[in-house]
């Protein structure tokens, strides 16, 4: 809402235009020129250039490329709306580096966004930035309130008392589906269900462990029992709505019996079990239930340990775990992935996975035409399969509620509603809605 990017993705994962009006690659695969929207003013009222864009680019790319950034040369501006990127080798994450946030060096808070955060607000509310480049928006005034559970803020929304719930837990979805004052948006996230498994550690060591535990797991019968069926089934780190996807990429089918066999191969007479830290939240402990009952079935046992966020960060961080369920961000680019597997990648905190990981991501990261990439990312399913860093689960899926008060513009198919805030409208003549 505040900070926007020079490009964002449709649900293939290709990219289309924001801030950069539009784009060319050299013949030689090593240049990126970027033409930039005409007209964008940043909240202080300066203007968007080419210059205010490379010190943000070279601030941002070194995280939001990783170790990939290694393959940038330079940064430049060639002109008063023109940015020049040269790469030292071509590589298909050239392209996912504009998604970048651009924000003013030195004023975080100032970006070009529909709405500016109010001063001394604490990002409790936003005001609507009357200049924005494609027209004011209609609300002019967001604030934003806590609750201590979901469940609370749900009443209030029933009660009129709010006009939007940002996310509703998948408990409450099916009951305010059934409301007539509150409309609810659905849409699947680029984050999945996983259980990370440390690769260093003394059970997940081997391969032959962590093929035998993703084999135990029945992931339609997660979906089910775990999520209510609000989610769509996981067969690696690639999301499926990729242009790359292929339906027959080799995946793990739930076989207990092989999962036993695997279990013991990888650990003999010792038997396959270990501890998995659980963050606090009902849908991550009815998961962890379900994992549970499903890989029993295969004789391994799973010891579920409650944890927080920051302990479960701090486990993966030090490399003192076994197996931690989280959300792990994975689409719609690779360079996502690349991030959270790449034992160098910048979301890679504990440096898990392996060098077959490693190989796979990096001739993805070099391929030099479509087709080579389309291979490479089959490749790289592969690896994943072979020699898995995780427990792939699922796809999550998340709603937003809103006041039927609003006219919400219908979205693109699977997006964040949240994308065309500023072009929502009130419909009725509530004191709430004029503002």
């Amino acid at each position: 809402m505040t900070v926007e990017l020079l490009a964002n993705f449709t649900e293939d994962g290709r990219l289309r235009p924001w801030l950069a009006r539009d784009w060319n690659v050299s013949p030689d695969g090593l240049g990126l020129t970027i033409n930039l929207t005409p007209g964008v003013k940043l909240h202080d009222g300066s203007a968007l250039t080419a210059a205010l864009v490379v010190n943000a680019l070279q601030a941002t790319l070194p995280a939001t490329m990783g170790q990939a950034y290694e393959d940038v040369d330079s940064v430049t501006a060639t002109g008063e709306n023109q940015v020049l990127v040269r790469f030292r080798s071509p590589s298909p994450f050239l392209l996912d580096s504009l998604e970048a946030p651009i924000r003013k060096p030195g004023a975080p808070l100032v970006g070009t966004g529909p709405y500016v955060v109010s001063e001394g607000s604490n990002f409790s509310e936003l005001r609507a930035n009357p200049d924005y480049y494609l027209g004011p928006p209609t609300i002019g005034r967001i604030v934003v309130e806590s609750y201590p559970s979901v469940r609370a803020a749900w009443a209030e929304l029933l009660r009129g008392r709010l006009d939007m719930l940002y996310e509703v837990g998948l408990d409450a979805l099916d009951s305010l589906e059934t409301s007539t004052s509150v409309a609810t948006f659905t849409y699947i996230r680029h984050y999945q269900h996983l259980v990370a498994l440390n690769t260093h550690g003394e059970v997940f060591r081997t391969s032959e462990a962590r093929r035998a535990v993703n084999l135990g797991i029945d992931r339609e019968a997660l979906i089910r029992e775990a999520l209510n069926g609000h989610g769509v089934l996981s067969s690696g780190p690639v999301w499926p709505y990729h242009y790359a996807f292929r339906s027959d990429f080799p995946r793990f089918e739930f076989n207990a019996a092989a999962a036993a066999q695997a279990a013991r191969t990888a650990r003999g007479t010792k038997g396959l079990r270990f501890t998995c830290l659980i963050p606090p939240d009902a849908v991550n402990e009815r998961i962890g239930l379900v994992m549970k009952r499903q890989l029993a079935q295969a004789g391994i046992e799973v010891d579920l340990k409650a944890s927080t966020q920051d302990e479960v960060y701090e486990s993966l961080k030090s490399g003192r775990f076994d197996a931690a369920l989280i959300e792990g961000v994975s689409g719609p680019t690779l360079l996502r992935p690349y991030q959270l597997w790449h034992s160098k990648g910048a979301a890679n905190a504990g440096g898990l996975g392996s060098s077959v990981i490693d190989t796979a991501f990096d001739r993805l990261r070099h391929a030099k035409s479509e087709d080579e990439y389309r291979q490479r990312v089959a490749e790289l399913q592969r690896a994943f399969v072979d020699d898995p860093p995780a427990i792939f689960l699922a796809w999550s899926e998340r709603a937003r509620a809103v006041s039927t008060r609003f006219a919400v513009p219908a979205p693109e198919r699977g997006r964040d509603i949240l994308a065309t805030l500023r072009l929502w409208k009130p419909v009725s003549s509530d004191s709430r809605t004029t503002q």
